[in-house]
């Protein structure tokens, strides 16, 4: 296990395909720090999810937190998406494996224009009462304000507290404005 959690974290660490990618526009600097609290776990909305072959959704976890992040001043984060396990005979016929993906994240900043995102290659470990996670976000259109054509993207870092459900993620990458 401890050899697979090494090579998730290798390859994520690697993998800087995001910040790679030129977005275009004006490109700045991107993080921040929220926090705030894992809101729950739905798993009457699992098929919404579609999952990688070989895995099932067991839930769509939810997430709302606030926090200053760079160009946008202090925010207010909502973030939800599906969570993945291994199938199983009995029920609930869905492992919890702590791989994540099929996220999407809306941040609305001090001044009301809202950047839309999502997020995925996540992985989560070890198991509660402290959890620490590392996915990938990109930025996407349909946003307001200054955000309407963003793009860029990063990193997310971060821990959920299972004893009391908050959460802290921080987030770092790049964003860029352009106009279509």
């Amino acid at each position: 296990m401890l050899l697979r959690i090494l090579l998730i974290t290798g390859l994520l660490a690697l993998s800087g395909d995001l910040l790679a990618k030129d977005p275009g526009g004006k490109t700045v600097p991107f993080s921040g720090v929220t926090s705030g609290y894992l809101l729950g776990f739905d798993d009457t909305r699992v098929g919404e999810c579609s999952p990688p072959a070989g895995k099932c959704a067991w839930a769509v976890t939810s997430f709302a937190g606030s926090g200053p992040l760079t160009h946008l001043g202090e925010s207010e984060l909502y973030a939800e998406h599906c969570s993945y396990g291994y199938p199983i005979a009995e029920p609930p016929f869905c492992e919890a494996d702590g791989t994540y993906g099929e996220g999407t994240i809306e941040i609305v900043a001090d001044n009301g224009d809202v950047l839309l995102g999502i997020y995925g290659n996540g992985i989560s470990l070890p198991m509660p009462p402290f959890v620490g996670f590392v996915d990938q976000f990109e930025f996407v259109d349909g946003g307001t304000g200054r955000f309407t054509f963003a793009s860029g993207g990063g990193e997310e870092t971060g821990s959920v507290d299972f004893r009391d459900f908050s959460f802290t993620v921080r987030m770092t990458g790049v964003i860029a404005y352009k106009k279509k």
